[in-house]
């Protein structure tokens, strides 16, 4: 899952940039919590199985998701409540961004349930 995730970041960091380019860096900015699970995904794993030899258990990846998503939630309503000045931009932002996250952490954590010995 530490490919997926290098690549669901890289996609998220080109989105935002295309957005930088037309001058809209509220929405740019608005981009940037999206992408705290992929990239604590991503190298949790890879510290772990490279850097430190130890595999990556369920119990770590739970806990290291869990909180990259109550950080990147946080984040999202911070944003919506001083970028987005409208209502009818700030509820769907914040409504598709935390489904985002939410579906992105499950789809992560059942990744490492079934890799898990029987």
């Amino acid at each position: 899952m530490t490919g997926e995730c290098v690549i669901i970041t890289l996609l998220l960091i080109f989105a935002a940039l295309a957005l930088l380019r037309a001058k809209r860096r509220k929405w740019a900015m608005a981009i940037l919590p999206l992408m705290v699970l992929p990239v604590v995904s991503s190298l949790a794993g890879m510290v772990c199985e490279y850097m430190l030899n130890v595999e990556f258990r369920f119990i770590g990846a739970v806990i290291a998701i869990m909180t990259a998503l109550i950080a990147s939630c946080t984040w999202i309503g911070f944003l919506a409540a001083t970028l987005l000045q409208k209502r009818k931009a700030r509820v769907p932002y914040m409504v598709g961004c935390i489904a985002f996250d939410v579906i992105l952490a499950a789809v992560i954590l059942a990744d490492y349930y079934t890799a898990l010995p029987q």
